[in-house]
């Protein structure tokens, strides 16, 4: 019975002690906001950076103008010709303005390489599930630069 206790006590200490690791991208109050003043290209990944950067609010406002592309291509293709080996390429060209003069232009690419699988709807939603990684990519080096600028000031 005692070990027991003692077992419970060292599982509660490790399960509650903290590190102190606290991600980066994870500040809840940046002291900026973000408004989008143009996008187009690919709807999906220029959807998830206006939601992630339109919820910034601070006192220094930045307009940014995103486009987007997103390309899928073969890699490898296996003995009978279908493909095996797939990539997903995104890129992304962003610009930063405020008081309507650019403080610079980016173009920033990502890409994943995956393997293909049989069923066409797991093969859908890894691809989601790959494009919105990639995307966050995108939404973190966007936060990045607008802080470095914001900090800057």
């Amino acid at each position: 019975m005692n070990k027991i206790v003692k077992i419970f006590l060292i599982l509660g200490l490790l399960l509650t002690s903290n590190c102190g690791f606290k991600p980066i991208f994870i500040k809840s109050n940046y002291d900026f906001s973000i408004t989008i003043k143009s996008s187009s290209g690919s709807e999906r990944v220029n959807n998830q950076i206006i939601t992630s950067l339109e919820n910034l609010n601070g006192s220094s406002n930045y307009q940014v103008s995103i486009i987007s592309n997103e390309q899928k291509s073969t890699i490898s293709k296996d003995t009978q010709g279908d493909p095996s080996i797939l990539e997903i390429v995104l890129n992304l060209n962003y610009k930063v303005e405020k008081d309507n003069k650019i403080l610079f232009d980016t173009n920033l690419v990502q890409r994943s390489k995956y393997n293909n699988i049989s069923d066409k709807f797991e093969l859908r939603k890894s691809e989601e599930i790959l494009v919105q990684n990639l995307t966050e990519n995108f939404i973190q080096e966007i936060i990045s630069s607008i802080s470095s600028l914001n900090n800057d000031n």
